[in-house]
């Protein structure tokens, strides 16, 4: 797959191909556009306009005459994508109660747990299709919750006069009890719109009455009929009866569930004239209590899943206590409600019957949840143990509320969260962790990890190569397509060359080149990546300038520690002396003495047999470095970042550098950096950011015009 990004920051046109079911690793520089190529793809994947039109670069954001747009070419529109980047650690981990969100659904909800809950559903869903096929039966629910729900009972068990129905039901019921006065307004008040015409009234009174003696609403003149008119307000509070009418309201829809008795004692109770007595509140107390039980049992049995039996549990005992008995629920004990709870019963009695398979299922499920859990816990704790922190994970909690915990060596209680305890580097390698194993639940197209190791010492870092890539394909992330954007060579030196055998065609590996605006793309294969040795040796054997050859040389010596005759004499002609001096023989006035005859002659022929084609004489090789148009040349025809920046050591007096930071990067690139056995050949690879080189072009133009 290539994809085509196009306008996007700091990128005008890159070309990113990638391999299908490979590791794909992309190296170069920080700056080049990593983790634009990451934010670009996603977009495009996702198909949010928006966030790919924010790409914009800077210099079309003000003047974009041809109205250029971000675009991505070649990714399918819903192509399913998952990033981890800096702000999948702050986002997705390290939640305040378990370590990554969804624990559940990222190490136990695999394709087996599906398929084995997707036949246990099969057993159970005609008890949850009484609820789906019966509109009777859900109403049900909702007039009993909302009944229940109206009352509450304090602690000592009484009814609590601060409740909704309490307060609604304790004075007198003046919807059927009309206060002496107001009768005349019994159409309003006993209609179906009386709390909304108590609202009007009293508003309409309140309001605008002080303005005159008219009534407000017809105009008529109603000084006799002040006194009436206020006291509608004083007797109705819209808030209580609003509630009134919904307890009276429940009541009737609930009406013929009710047994007979009961349904004769609410109704006196929710017409009372002088509101509630203690007999009434216990009689609410006692319907409220049989309602929340009645509610429990069915609720259950509407959300009746597998996880509803543990593992070895006797399921036909367990089913039979799904049985509901109205015989103890005899305030609802009505020929209505025995006719809804039969049917439900006789769905639980099927199921009673194939209560041997369903348990077998259930088994086999359960078996294979804790198969899952230890074995996680197992791979994740080896790869914390091995990459050297001090910290383990559980997988704790039943069924669906599984969750993974964190916890340190030395403290047995688990951690809340993890990010306060755990450091930068911590976080990270327990997130991508985390986040491989999100991708094992999900299986999206794109796996793009966006510089995920680079901060990592070596180990760490091939502890979490080992646990992302090589370990069995259903368990890590090798055979998926994965994205790697990294300014780290290491992984690609340690999957291509250092350990190719166990990344064997597992991985595409490449270079991204950054100029003016265009990313190139040059691939990398085991045999770019050689000892320092290796590449000097081919160096050697080129036809290049004998000045880039000595320059290799140098290194050569600096990276074998060999500090000789030969590196001595090639530092004196690196810096142009006319008399070469010796280091290793310092003067008691802190001077240097200069180098004897023969230790020169010495180095001279070690240095002519690596490069043949020099002359044999001091002076002469010094000559050819004081050449500074020779040398000026070999810079001009240069194409390779690496072989400027020498070339910028030599022909200037690194002091006269006036920035510090291009003057370390050059000192640094002119004296190897040893920190790696293998490399990839910057005669081949142009690893040097284009800024560098642009300020060497500037400071030779300032320099030497």
């Amino acid at each position: 797959m290539d994809i085509q990004i196009n306008n996007c920051n700091n990128i005008t046109s890159a070309n990113v191909a990638i391999s299908p079911n490979k590791l794909n690793i992309k190296f170069a520089p920080n700056g080049t556009g990593k983790s634009t190529i990451s934010k670009a793809i996603q977009f495009a994947s996702s198909n949010d306009e928006v966030a790919l039109a924010n790409l914009l670069p800077f210099k079309l954001r003000e003047n974009n005459p041809d109205n250029i747009q971000p675009e991505v070419v070649g990714i399918e529109q819903e192509y399913d994508t998952l990033c981890f980047n800096e702000e999948y650690v702050s986002k997705f981990t390290f939640q305040p109660d378990e370590l990554v969100n969804n624990s559940f659904d990222i190490f136990i909800r695999t394709e087996f747990y599906q398929e084995k809950e997707a036949e246990i559903q099969e057993f159970i869903k005609a008890v949850r299709e009484q609820f789906v096929n019966a509109p009777d039966l859900e109403n049900l629910l909702t007039h009993l919750k909302e009944l229940s729900g109206a009352f509450k009972v304090t602690a000592a068990g009484g009814l609590a006069k601060t409740s909704t129905g309490a307060k609604a039901l304790a004075g007198a019921n003046k919807i059927d009890h009309i206060p002496a006065g107001l009768e005349s307004y019994q159409p309003f008040i006993q209609s179906d719109k009386s709390v909304t015409w108590v609202d009007w009234q009293s508003k309409g009174h309140s309001d605008f009455s002080h303005l005159s003696d008219s009534c407000p609403f017809c105009t008529n003149d109603a000084t006799d009929q002040k006194t009436q008119i206020a006291k509608v307000g004083e007797e109705y509070d819209k808030n209580l009866i609003k509630n009134l009418v919904k307890i009276v309201t429940v009541i009737n829809e609930l009406g013929d569930y009710f047994s007979e008795t009961a349904l004769i004692d609410l109704n006196v109770i929710k017409s009372l004239e002088n509101g509630l007595e203690r007999e009434h509140e216990t009689f609410l107390v006692t319907v409220k209590s049989q309602i929340d039980d009645l509610v429990l049992k069915l609720e259950k049995l509407k959300s009746l899943t597998g996880f509803d039996f543990e593992e070895g549990e006797n399921v036909r005992e367990k089913l039979d206590a799904y049985k509901i008995d109205l015989q103890f629920f005899d305030k609802l004990n009505s020929d209505k409600t025995n006719e809804s709870i039969n049917t439900i019963n006789q769905s639980v009695d099927v199921l009673m019957q194939q209560a041997g398979p369903l348990q077998g299922k259930i088994n086999q499920q359960r078996g294979e949840m804790r198969r899952l859990i230890e074995k996680h816990q197992n791979d994740i704790n080896d790869f914390l143990t091995f990459a050297g922190y001090r910290y383990q994970v559980q997988i704790v909690g039943e069924g669906e509320q599984s969750q993974l915990k964190l916890r340190h060596l030395e403290h047995s209680n688990h951690l809340s969260g993890g990010s306060q305890h755990l450091s930068f580097g911590e976080r990270n390698a327990f997130s991508i962790v985390l986040f491989m194993y999100e991708c094992i639940a999900k299986s999206p197209n794109l796996i793009i990890l966006d510089d995920p190791i680079s901060s990592f010492d070596k180990n760490k870092k091939f502890a979490i190569l080992q646990m992302l890539f090589r370990r069995e394909a259903r368990e890590c992330l090798k055979g998926r397509t994965v994205l790697m954007l990294t300014h780290d060579v290491e992984p690609i030196i340690d999957t291509l060359r250092s350990v190719r055998g166990q990344f064997s065609n597992q991985v595409s590996a490449a270079y991204l080149k950054l100029l003016n605006g265009e990313i190139t793309e040059q691939s990398i294969s085991s045999e770019d990546i050689k000892t320092f040795i290796q590449i000097c040796e081919q160096v050697f054997q080129s036809d290049l300038d004998p000045i880039i050859k000595l320059i290799y040389l140098r290194r050569r010596y600096e990276v074998l520690g060999e500090l000789g005759n030969a590196y001595q004499t090639l530092s004196n002609i690196f810096k142009k002396r006319e008399e070469a001096i010796d280091h290793r023989i310092p003067l008691d006035d802190g001077g240097v003495a200069l180098m004897q005859l023969d230790a020169l002659n010495s180095g001279i022929a070690e240095i002519c047999g690596f490069i043949p084609e020099l002359s044999d004489n001091y002076s002469s090789i010094v000559a050819i470095f004081s050449d500074d148009e020779r040398v000026r040349g070999l810079y001009q025809a240069s194409i390779n970042g690496y072989e400027k920046l020498q070339l910028t050591r030599i022909l200037l007096d690194i002091e006269v550098i006036g920035n510090s930071v291009i003057r370390k990067f050059i000192n640094e690139t002119y004296h190897i950096e040893n920190e790696f056995i293998f490399q990839l050949n910057p005669t081949q690879f142009d690893l040097i950011p284009e800024y560098v080189v642009d300020e060497c072009d500037k400071i030779l133009a300032d320099v030497m015009p």
